[in-house]
């Protein structure tokens, strides 16, 4: 019961994840009900945990992560005139993140979990599969729609500002979950065989497409360090009956020339694309033409705004995440109340001064921690962090066959979001997909890195 019950948890979290971040789904009814049911799910999986606490508690991070919460729930009671409520329930989804989404039963088959591993990652391919193709479709036909939630919340989609946003309300974690995508696709194409190896050929096909006309940054980096990781993992293995020397080479060189073509035809696409199909697009679904105002070709990038800053507005954001910790080093601001407290106590910042909406998240999930929970809580998070990495490392490259190619796509995985959370409000103190990625799968490596260290 317990099994099935983490499973349909973890499910439902995904579900939550991907539709928080899909703006058609966002602002429909079934939000709500998808919240409450994984909050239900989640409650209800921790406390069936509670009762069987001894496999759980031998978890490695399981003190590490309950200091964190009790570090949150601290920086939400000092500032707590700003917004308890708010910061209460980011402990509680915090909670769930830590204790219903990494906890596993490190006494468990370990063949368990990897069932669990492939359910959840095809669910991941196939949403993201069909994401694509909307989304590429919205690029063809220039598709874009901008509007405002009754609360305040800008919702964008389509195609808009020059990059495909598609059917994620962030092209940005758009892209950082594509090449999640990817990693996993080419994963099960090494594993299967057969016609089905044309399904994942199409998702890695579709999926880097999208990064491409999302323009993300964050989302090649992302690429490069993640897919460069596993096709590494991968080739240094396939190189057997080699001095390691000359593997390793061969194998680096490999990954430098994979970051090479990816980039390189990155490029290639987005000025092609501008150059001969975008006005052939233009011409086949015209736009309505607004009185006054001279027709525009739908072409992807975005030069001007990063020529006059290379950082896109990173470089202030982070300076000023800087100013308003330095108010309170110890612990922090809180989450959601850092924009009340910052207006009180750094009225001139940045952050709150930005003749536009006030920056909730400083795009950087760590020094997020920092502002949020000061001292204290980046302590734990860097902590945690160095725990997890230290545990499993070992383990996951000296594993062996399918167990090699599953852990090593874990790994890449999560280090896609490791590296997204160095540009991005991911990680923690969200509802997404990454987020979703980095503690299921944290949990799986280190599951499988008990049972390893146990049988040595």
């Amino acid at each position: 019961m317990e099994k099935k019950l983490g499973l349909s948890a973890k499910i439902l979290y995904l579900c939550l994840a991907v539709s928080t971040f899909n703006p058609f789904i966002y602002t429909t009814a079934l939000q709500p009900v998808l919240v409450k049911l994984t909050l239900a799910a989640g409650a209800i999986l921790i406390v069936a945990r509670l009762i069987r606490y001894k496999g759980y508690m031998k978890m490695p991070c399981a003190i590490l992560m309950a200091l964190f919460c009790i570090s949150f729930a601290f920086s939400a009671f000092m500032n707590r005139e700003y917004d308890l409520v708010g910061n209460g329930k980011w402990i509680v989804w915090t909670g769930i993140q830590f204790f219903a989404l990494y906890m596993c039963d490190v006494e468990r088959d370990v063949r368990e979990y990897r069932k669990e591993f492939n359910i959840i990652s095809h669910l991941m391919i196939i949403y993201n599969l069909a994401g694509c193709l909307i989304s590429l479709g919205m690029l063809v036909t220039a598709y874009s729609k901008m509007f405002q939630t009754p609360e305040g919340e800008m919702i964008v989609s389509g195609f808009t500002w020059g990059r495909l946003w598609g059917i994620h309300s962030d092209p940005n974690y758009g892209a950082v979950f594509s090449v999640i995508v990817m990693v996993l696709s080419l994963l099960f194409f090494l594993k299967k065989r057969g016609i089905v190896r044309a399904f994942y050929i199409v998702s890695i096909v579709l999926n880097f497409l999208y990064l491409v006309f999302s323009d993300s940054r964050t989302g090649e980096i992302a690429l490069v360090c993640s897919m460069g990781l596993f096709v590494y993992m991968a080739l240094i293995r396939r190189l057997s009956g080699r001095e390691k020397a000359v593997r390793f080479g061969i194998a680096l060189l490999a990954v430098v020339l994979l970051a090479g073509l990816s980039l390189g035809s990155a490029r290639l696409i987005k000025r092609e694309y501008n150059r001969k199909l975008a006005p052939v697009f233009a011409e086949m679904f015209p736009k309505k033409k607004v009185p006054g105002k001279p027709g525009k070709k739908p072409a992807v990038g975005r030069k001007q705004d990063l020529k006059t800053d290379v950082s896109n507005g990173r470089f202030d954001i982070w300076k000023s995440g800087l100013e308003v910790w330095k108010t309170s080093p110890v612990y922090g601001t809180g989450y959601t109340s850092f924009v009340p407290y910052t207006k009180e106590h750094v009225p001139d910042t940045y952050v709150v001064n930005t003749g536009g909406s006030d920056y909730v998240s400083l795009h950087n999930s760590f020094m997020n921690t920092l502002a949020y929970q000061g001292i204290i809580g980046i302590v734990l998070l860097v902590a945690i962090a160095g725990r997890i990495i230290l545990y499993v490392l070992r383990p996951v490259f000296r594993s062996e066959g399918d167990d090699y190619l599953d852990m090593g796509a874990m790994l890449s995985c999560v280090g896609a979001v490791a590296v997204s959370m160095m540009f991005l409000l991911e990680g923690t103190y969200t509802n997404s997909p990454g987020a979703f990625v980095l503690w299921s799968f944290s949990g799986y490596m280190v599951q499988y890195a008990y049972q390893v260290r146990k049988g040595s």
